[in-house]
C-alpha cells in the first residue's frame, strides 16, 4: 500500500513538474512576443518619422535648388547655355552620388529583431544548461 501512495505521489510530483515547465515556457514565449512586437512597432514609428522627414527635405530642397537655377540663368542670359549646362553636370554628378550611398547603405545588414534573436539565444542556452545539469 505504502508503494502504490508513492507512486502517485511520484506521478503527481512528475506532472507537477512538467506543468510548472509548461507554464515557464508559454511566460518566456509570451515575453518574447511582446519584445518582438514592441521592437516592430519602434521600427514603424521610427520609419514613419524618418520618411517624413526626408520628403519634407527632398521638397523644399529642390525647390531651393530650381529657384537656384533660374536666378543663376536669369543673372548670365547671355551665357545661359553654358550655365545649364554646367548645372546639369552638378546636378547628375550629385545624383550619382546619392545613388552610390543607398547602394552603400542597402548592402548593411538591418538590425530589426538584434535584441529579440539575442533573448532568444539566451534563453536557449540557460535551458541547455538546465537540461544538462545532472540532479
Amino acid at each position: 500500500m505504502a508503494d502504490q501512495a508513492g507512486g502517485e505521489a511520484g506521478r503527481a510530483g512528475l506532472f507537477a513538474a512538467l506543468k510548472n515547465t509548461l507554464a515557464t515556457l508559454i511566460a518566456i514565449g509570451k515575453t518574447r512576443a511582446e519584445l518582438l512586437v514592441t521592437e516592430l512597432e519602434e521600427e514603424k514609428l521610427r520609419l514613419i518619422s524618418l520618411w517624413s522627414k526626408a520628403i519634407g527635405a527632398a521638397f523644399t530642397l529642390a525647390v531651393g535648388v530650381l529657384l537656384g537655377v533660374f536666378a543663376l540663368i536669369l543673372a548670365f542670359w547671355e551665357q545661359r547655355v553654358v550655365v545649364c549646362s554646367i548645372l546639369a553636370l552638378l546636378f547628375i554628378t550629385a545624383g550619382l552620388v546619392l545613388i552610390a550611398s543607398l547602394k552603400r547603405q542597402a548592402a548593411q545588414p538591418s538590425k530589426l529583431f538584434r535584441a529579440s534573436l539575442s533573448e532568444l539565444e539566451t534563453d536557449m542556452a540557460q535551458l541547455h544548461r538546465h537540461a544538462n545539469k545532472p540532479e
